[in-house]
């Protein structure tokens, strides 16, 4: 099995440790391939003008709830595909899976996402680390996306964009290098490079998060029946923390365009402005919930779990976002939109 981030080997380690009793004794870290393929560039008509976000649903056996609760992942699944604002495609910010080179999970997925695909919803994901977990972990995460699996290059180098109306996207890989001397960190520098003043807005999409106040306070729950292993948030990562600073640069160069920053890996919903760049995560698609420190002023300061989705719509130079939250209640589901903000394009200032 391989592991793309350090942190990544020692979550594992900690995990394989508490299910089985074994100690990784040594582990195997991929290098990242090299191609001469170019990333694919795709290109969607607004219809709605409306798109879907969310991740960290971590599919995989209904019963193995210390991981993720299918009853909220199912639930966030129908809500989404049913809703009256259809959208034109739906971004996942990865840990589609538990384990990437798990069939079974897969079939998971499968099954319990039978209705996006009924609804016709395009799915645009970028990996996790979990779905890069065994050697064929990134191979089979891209042979699940219709709108991916024609493109081989993919299984190699997981990053692309998508152009939509007077938006773009980057879809990013957070298991590989951004570093200007890296082949996706090439990539993204051309890509930043190449934006038009005239862009209205422009989506970082990835897994690891640039900002974050998720908790080291441990979230304890029962699961069937039993006290499961505490779940800790992550703190942000020394190459997000650069990736950061390019977007900074970039931001000071194009000043009208609007950034928004969409990341998961830590299993709840945040919303920021920092420096003029919007960073939204969105992790609350099913896995065991990680404590935030909310702050009074924070744009979303609610405690405990949030198990929800994002909604975009962009109307010419005008974006508004919303997050619903989805709880059940005296066994009924409940939805409620728990956030919303507005961003305009080419404002001078936030």
């Amino acid at each position: 099995m391989a592991f793309r981030r350090i942190s990544d080997w020692l979550s594992f380690s900690a995990v394989l440790f508490e299910t089985t009793g074994l100690i990784l004794a040594c582990s195997t870290f991929a290098l990242q391939a090299t191609s001469t393929e170019q990333p694919p560039e795709f290109n969607v008509k607004p219809g709605t003008n409306v798109f879907f976000a969310y991740g960290d649903a971590r599919f995989t056996d209904p019963a193995a709830c210390e991981f993720s609760d299918q009853r909220y992942r199912t639930a966030l699944v129908e809500r989404m595909a049913n809703s009256a604002d259809k959208p034109d495609f739906l971004i996942v910010t990865g840990d589609v899976v538990l384990t990437g080179d798990n069939d079974d999970d897969w079939r998971v997925f499968e099954r319990e996402t039978k209705a996006l695909k009924k609804a016709k919803i395009p799915i645009f994901p970028v990996l996790g680390n979990h779905d890069v977990r065994g050697a064929s972990g990134q191979s089979k995460f891209m042979r699940h996306f219709d709108e991916l699996k024609s493109h081989e290059e993919l299984k190699t180098q997981a990053w692309y964009s998508i152009n939509y109306g007077n938006a773009e996207f980057l879809m990013l890989d957070s298991q590989s290098q951004y570093n200007e001397d890296s082949p996706q960190g090439e990539w993204l520098r051309k890509k930043l490079k190449s934006v038009p003043e005239e862009l209205a807005f422009l989506f970082v999409v990835l897994h690891h998060p640039l900002v974050t106040h998720a908790s080291r306070m441990p979230f304890l729950f029962r699961c069937n029946g039993r006290h499961a292993k505490p779940a800790r948030g992550h703190d942000v990562e020394g190459a997000e923390k650069r990736l950061k600073f390019l977007l900074n640069d970039f931001y000071k160069t194009r000043p009208g365009v609007r950034v928004v920053v969409i990341s998961g890996h830590n299993h709840n919903y945040e919303r920021y402005m920092v420096d003029g760049i919007t960073y939204i995560v969105t992790g609350g698609g099913g896995a065991t919930p990680y404590r935030i420190s909310r702050h009074r002023t924070d744009f979303y300061n609610e405690s405990g779990p949030t198990y929800h989705y994002c909604t975009f719509t962009i109307q010419g130079d005008v974006l508004q976002g919303a997050m619903y939250k989805i709880n059940f209640t005296a066994g009924n589901t409940r939805v409620e939109e728990k956030d919303h903000f507005k961003l305009i394009a080419a404002e001078s200032t936030p």
